[in-house]
């Protein structure tokens, strides 16, 4: 009999604890091990339990096309999941929705050119915040330089997305002109000395439903324009996609997906309801859930787990 140092693996793979006596039989026979088919209980495997409240840790997640089809109650699951990134971190998301607001205030009281130039940094800055929300669903600490990211990286692009959109704009605009204008009074309208004369001239020429119908035309037509820009941003930053091509696939998303987004529209017009109706206050909170419904609804279309 001898005593074996601790921790020594014997000839049968188990551990012998220091100061246990083992018997070393040279002529002894080996141990016949079990094969994982005749059992399917490892002795020797540590023992494992879940424990509450320990998350699993996240899946990376890569975005990509073509976009998911996804059911009509996902347009609910998306502001849920806003509400959820909101919580996370209220303060920051408030911060970063003053932010944006400021610079779109500030650049608006420019006559014109700062209409065009809130334009072109919308994509940059829809790029952005899908960044800061990235971070955020990945755990990470709120940061609200992310907003800023696109004019670090694929700047080019983003500003080819607002430029063939203000394209798009200008089109949709003679487009509606050159349809609306005589079917609401034509030359008349024009020669309207002020905005009460030219309503006048509306009614009397087609009424409030001939009204009604041009304005919904027009509507129309925004719709695959809104469409294709959508995920446009999001697409060329995180799927490293042309404008072109970026904004082909978002209108094929919002097309693929169009009842998710009408319950969607629904309830987000409600949220903002209750925000303005909450003594405006409320609205700190209404606008930042949606913002971030804008991230849950890029995640659940393109994103990829891996």
């Amino acid at each position: 009999m001898k005593f074996l140092p601790f921790n020594y693996i014997g000839t049968d793979g188990a551990r012998i604890g220091r100061g246990i006596p083992n018997v070393v039989q040279s002529a002894a026979p080996r141990r016949k091990t079990m094969s994982s088919s005749s059992s399917s209980v490892n002795p020797y495997r540590p023992p494992s339990a879940t424990v509450a409240g320990v998350r699993e840790p996240r899946a990376a997640t890569q975005f990509g096309v073509p976009a998911a089809k996804v059911a009509a109650g996902r347009g609910v699951n998306w502001i849920g999941e806003g509400w959820t990134l909101f919580k996370a971190a209220p303060w920051m998301w408030i911060v970063a929705l003053l932010i944006l607001a400021g610079i779109q205030i500030v650049l608006g009281l420019i006559p014109f050119l700062g209409d065009i130039a809130n334009i072109l940094i919308g994509p940059i800055f829809m790029a952005g915040l899908l960044t800061f929300a990235h971070g955020i669903a990945q755990g990470e600490e709120a940061d609200i330089g992310k907003l800023f990211v696109g004019f670090k990286e694929k700047l080019g692009s983003l500003i080819a997305v607002a430029a063939l959109y203000i394209v798009m704009i200008v089109a949709v605009i003679a487009v509606g002109a050159i349809v609306a204008v005589p079917l609401l009074g034509g030359a008349d309208l024009f020669n309207a000395a002020d905005p009460e004369q030219a309503m006048q001239t509306l009614m009397e020429g087609v009424g409030m439903a001939g009204v009604l119908i041009a304005m919904l035309a027009i509507v129309a037509l925004t719709v695959p324009v809104t469409a294709a820009y959508w995920f446009a941003p999001g697409l060329v930053f995180y799927a490293d996609m042309g404008a072109v091509a970026a904004m082909k696939q978002s209108f094929s998303a919002c097309m693929r997906n169009w009842l998710p987004f009408l319950v969607y529209g629904v309830l987000a017009s409600l949220v903002v309801l209750l925000g303005a109706m909450a003594l405006v206050i409320g609205l700190f909170v209404a606008l930042p859930v949606l913002m971030a419904s804008y991230y849950a609804m890029f995640r659940d279309l393109f994103g990829q787990k891996t």
